[in-house]
């Protein structure tokens, strides 16, 4: 998992609010990956010529994760090589014929809180995993996560016109 930082000064770790992006926790849903891309290049082509633009790179450290879920990004790729793949969950084996955890239900706060946001079954599309981060791909968020000193987190995805505030557990 690979994380790309804009800033004034992306080699040097400045005393500036942090901001985290990051997109493609559901592997069916190649559209939040493809905006995140756009807002990078916005920023990166408009910096030195729109003034609000400038002040944010000047004034933030933003961090963008464009793929939380590679290997059922690469899954939907392999199987559907003409786009429309519905596979949403990483590629790990849950054995009886199962794959896949949700990577965006397997963050620590109220974990397995119930069953009608996430489950505990390994064929459910909305599994959670055995346990909160019991997967690399979210244990690698959380390290990184609580390596930095982030003011704001913003999640893209492209499922439905929504935007949902905390807490959606």
């Amino acid at each position: 998992i690979w994380y790309v930082k804009i800033s004034d000064n992306p080699d040097n770790d400045e005393n500036e609010p942090e901001v985290l992006y990051t997109s493609l926790h559901h592997s069916q849903e190649p559209a939040s990956l493809q905006q995140l891309l756009f807002y990078m290049m916005y920023l990166l082509e408009n910096y030195g010529y729109d003034t609000d633009i400038t002040y944010l790179v000047n004034n933030l450290e933003m961090f963008f994760v464009p793929v939380i879920n590679p290997d059922g990004y690469v899954f939907n790729e392999t199987e559907n090589p003409q786009g429309g793949g519905l596979w949403r969950k990483n590629r790990r084996n849950n054995n009886w014929f199962s794959y896949g955890v949700d990577l965006n239900r397997n963050y620590g706060y109220k974990w397995g809180y119930n069953n009608l946001g996430s489950h505990n079954f390994g064929s459910s599309p909305w599994y959670r995993g055995t346990g909160p981060f019991s997967e690399p791909e979210t244990q690698a968020l959380k390290e990184f996560i609580e390596n930095r000193h982030f003011r704001m987190a913003l999640n893209w995805h492209s499922y439905g016109n929504y935007i949902i505030f905390p807490w959606n557990y």
